[in-house]
């Protein structure tokens, strides 16, 4: 699939290639590693990232994204964190206005291209030994406002939605060592018109980003029902789980514990 800038100005395309929401739990190797609360099925990638800022689409390193491109022009920026308040771009606020009201006659659900900034982002990394031979994917716990995906000079996907996460399967690109993530994110899309409040108008990867490994037999999604019963005293919580993988024949073992890790169910 080839990426289109006109995905920016079309409502209808708000996510290309982005799995699914699921539950926020996080997943773990061992109950020893859930006891310490670190993961090996885990890799940030926050830290500092290769980045350029460009006032418009026009102006943006376009083929960044190729494999072996040179990025030695480039600076840094921190990850997570906004572009502006990091020196790049122009700090906005705006209340009962649209950001571009004055400047630009548009309706929705134009954008004004001559006026959208964009970060060009990259960062190599190895893959951690927990996740090599596995299913690995990407989240971007917050990306203002609209991100192109590339792993290894591969188009990954798409999406807009600034304040939930956009996960992405890197199966088909991801190698053991030398690999390299970019992406693109624009300051405003159609999203713009719907994501408007009264408060400062910023733009980036501004929460968390990492890697994460799926197993052969993966917990994809999680809800938990907690019900009471009428003596207010006693209730039923009632899983529902959401397995992907290798799941044919697979059993769950579920297991509560409280605060001091004394168990307070065990089912099957």
């Amino acid at each position: 699939m080839t990426p289109e800038l006109n995905w920016l100005s079309d409502p209808t395309v708000f996510a290309v290639n982005r799995l699914d929401a699921h539950s926020d739990h996080v997943c773990y190797r061992t109950v020893q590693e859930a006891a310490q609360r670190h993961s090996s099925l885990r890799q940030p990638l926050d830290g500092m990232w290769r980045f350029v800022w460009s006032s418009c689409p026009a102006k943006r390193p376009a083929d960044f994204w190729r494999e072996g491109a040179d990025l030695s022009g480039f600076g840094t920026i921190r990850v997570p964190g906004h572009m502006e308040p990091q020196g790049y771009g122009q700090l906005q606020y705006t209340n009962t206005l649209y950001p571009w009201d004055g400047r630009s006659a548009l309706r929705p659900p134009q954008v004004d291209l001559n006026d959208d900034p964009v970060g060009s982002y990259a960062r190599e990394f190895d893959l951690d030994a927990g996740l090599r031979g596995q299913r690995v994917c990407i989240s971007f716990q917050g990306v203002e406002q609209a991100m192109y995906l590339w792993c290894n000079g591969k188009f990954v996907g798409y999406a807009e939605d600034s304040f939930t996460p956009s996960e992405f399967d890197l199966t088909p690109y991801i190698k053991e060592t030398g690999n390299r993530i970019c992406v693109e994110v624009y300051k405003r899309s159609s999203a713009a018109w719907i994501e408007d409040q009264d408060f400062f108008r910023f733009s980036g990867m501004f929460r968390p980003v990492y890697l994460y490994a799926k197993p052969a037999v993966h917990l994809a999604d999680i809800w938990l029902k907690a019900g009471l019963s009428e003596d207010n005293t006693t209730g039923l919580l009632t899983p529902e789980l959401k397995l992907d993988g290798e799941t044919e024949g697979v059993s769950v073992t579920l297991r509560l514990t409280d605060p001091e890790a004394m168990p307070c169910m065990k089912a099957l």
